[in-house]
């Protein structure tokens, strides 16, 4: 009897290896039968034949490798299966729990690492991740295929360069060879800003596989970030043809096509209804089709649109925006601020950067204008804009999240001090000062004073509802919880402000610019701001061709055009869909109006 079972969950195994479910699930059923439950074999046969269910799309088949995990906890395969699976249908919140579980009790097998390492970029927690998989690279121990993850969670936690230089060993001397590892490397120099490197890499991928979709789409972005309209035509043409069948592709299209056709909205439409379309994709392209239903000013069509493709986000990324939810993260938000700010107290400042480079960072919140302001203020000569430079965030937001020792960070800010400086010598960023424009920031601004000494802050503010519904309509949930949800985007928004007020009464300085003041005046206004960072002011500055650096955001080709203000609020328009959320945030702006002196 004995034996027979064994074939059979031989059997199964190797029908789940070569995904001939069915008889997997079939070899399980009997095993079971022939088993008594106390037998040590019922949780194989239980784990293996929930896969093949999950596999199957039968989410039934978690209830039985949850139940295999209960009848044997001390097996890091069971909780490998259990994470995997929930991984496999988007339950990304669920999954971690599991392959934490199951990379513990393995000691850190790479399978269960690599997993697990997959599950934390994917939840937006790639710092977490690049701590799972650094060890196993470092010991030698790590594949071709976790060598790359290992690059990819750098890159997404804001190391740059530390992802390039993974690759490049990796590479060798030949360099990328395969077109997937081109890509890859194009998108690294995308984000490094040498646009020259990420174009050959791109152009080389599409001489020798014209029909490549990855790389039209790479194409696209770095023809929009560049301003090259013909070729971002042409991309956005080829994209229309080949690429109905990819979510991520007719997102571009749907955002650039000059005309959205019948045609091109069916294959939209069935991209949407398509079940086994991958889920965040899928609902990113609800948000661009919702935004494009914006720009035509069919507002209860965006709104529907958007109110879907965001309730599949929360639900992909396991933050269903709950009052209880957004209670325990304004809590949990308000303790790493308090523990940042006793940081700040309690430290000095780093030594002055040898470079004698300045920092000034923009503190606006996502969509509040910050793009163009900062295109504004890196337009005289020795002033150099820096995008959203992440580099020093996750390490600041760690020291804030685990409340740090005051002795801890002042070793800790030396090094990122030092490493920070040796970042700007290599990326060869010029200028004496240096723009930056990232919204997280805020939450640690004074711990930046501390590595940048000499540091000047100033908070953007544009009308809290523009900025709650422009976030809505775009997909920010990878990296804000809270854009699913005009609810939790304003607990944010009033967060913002709390936090620069407790900032403030910690001895930090921040004054406050207006976003609607500045396109409603921005002659006046533009030399307010530049007297507020110590700059010199020229009416030039305005004029989009003064300043043509390429620009990374959503807002590239706004950037780029003359400043106008906007003739009404364009929430107004969204107003009867979600009046108690609009009306908050109306109360928002007018305290941010009370902040910055004015009254738009």
């Amino acid at each position: 009897m004995s034996d027979a079972i064994e074939a059979l969950l031989n059997s199964a195994t190797d029908a789940l290896r070569q995904r001939r479910l069915d008889q997997c699930i079939t070899d399980c059923e009997q095993a079971l039968s022939l088993l008594s439950s106390t037998d040590r074999r019922v949780p194989e046969a239980l784990s293996l034949m929930g896969t093949a269910k999950v596999q199957m799309g039968n989410r039934a088949g978690i209830a039985e490798i949850q139940k295999a995990v209960s009848l044997d906890p001390q097996e890091p395969q069971f909780h490998m299966a259990l994470g995997q699976a929930l991984l496999g249908i988007g339950e990304l919140d669920a999954a971690e729990a599991p392959l934490m579980q199951a990379w513990r009790l393995s000691r850190n097998h790479p399978a269960a690492a690599t997993l697990l390492g997959k599950c934390l970029i994917a939840s937006n927690k790639a710092f977490e991740a690049v701590q799972i998989l650094g060890p196993l690279v470092e010991a030698g121990q790590a594949s071709p295929s976790q060598i790359r993850l290992f690059a990819e969670a750098r890159f997404n936690s804001g190391d740059i360069y530390g992802a390039k230089d993974v690759f490049s060993e990796l590479y060798g001397a030949e360099g990328p060879l395969t077109q997937t590892d081109q890509l890859q490397f194009a998108r690294i120099s995308m984000a490094l800003r040498d646009y020259q490197e990420a174009g050959e890499l791109i152009t080389k991928v599409l001489a020798d596989n014209p029909a490549s979709i990855d790389a039209r789409v790479s194409a696209l972005r770095l023809a929009d970030w560049q301003d090259q309209t013909q070729v971002l035509d042409e991309h956005c043409a080829a994209l229309a043809q080949s690429g109905r069948a990819r979510p991520d592709a007719m997102s571009l299209v749907v955002e650039h096509a000059p005309d959205l056709n019948h045609d091109l909205i069916s294959s939209v439409e069935a991209l949407l209804a398509d079940n086994a379309a991958r889920l965040e994709e899928q609902a990113n392209l609800g948000l661009a089709y919702a935004l494009r239903l914006d720009r035509e000013k069919r507002y209860d069509e965006a709104w529907q649109v958007a109110q879907t493709a965001n309730a599949c986000l929360a639900k992909h990324f396991g933050r269903l925006q709950t009052p209880e939810r957004r209670a325990e993260k304004l809590a949990t938000d308000r303790k790493h601020l308090q523990n940042a700010i006793a940081l700040l107290k309690e430290t000095a400042a780093a030594p002055a950067m040898p470079s004698g480079q300045q920092f000034i960072y923009l503190l606006g919140a996502p969509r509040s204008g910050s793009s163009l302001i900062q295109s504004v203020v890196a337009a005289p000569d020795g002033v150099t804009s820096i995008g959203e430079r992440t580099s020093l965030y996750p390490y600041l937001a760690k020291a804030a999240e685990m409340g740090m020792s005051a002795d801890g960070f002042s070793s800790y800010r030396d090094q990122l001090a030092q490493a920070d400086l040796a970042g700007l010598a290599r990326q060869k960023v010029a200028g004496k000062q240096l723009v930056d424009k990232t919204p997280h920031h805020l939450y640690v601004a004074g711990l930046l004073d501390r590595i940048h000494p000499g540091a000047q802050f100033v908070q953007v503010l544009r009308n809290a509802g523009d900025v709650a519904l422009s976030m809505l309509l775009r997909p920010f949930s990878a990296a804000f919880e809270e854009a699913t949800s005009l609810d939790a985007l304003a607990d944010m928004l009033e967060f913002r402000l709390e936090a620069r007020t407790a900032w403030i009464d910690a001895g930090l300085h921040i004054p406050a610019f207006s976003y609607d003041a500045f396109v409603a005046d921005p002659h006046d206004q533009g030399q307010r701001l530049f007297g507020l960072v110590g700059l010199d002011w020229k009416a030039d500055y305005l004029d989009p061709s003064a300043r043509p650096e390429p620009v990374q955001t959503f807002s590239s080709r706004q950037v780029r055009k003359p400043i106008r203000p906007a003739s009404i609020p364009h929430w107004k328009a969204y107003q009867a869909f979600a009046p108690n959320a609009f009306a908050r945030l109306e109360d928002i702006s007018a305290a941010q109006n009370a902040i910055t002196d004015t009254n738009l």
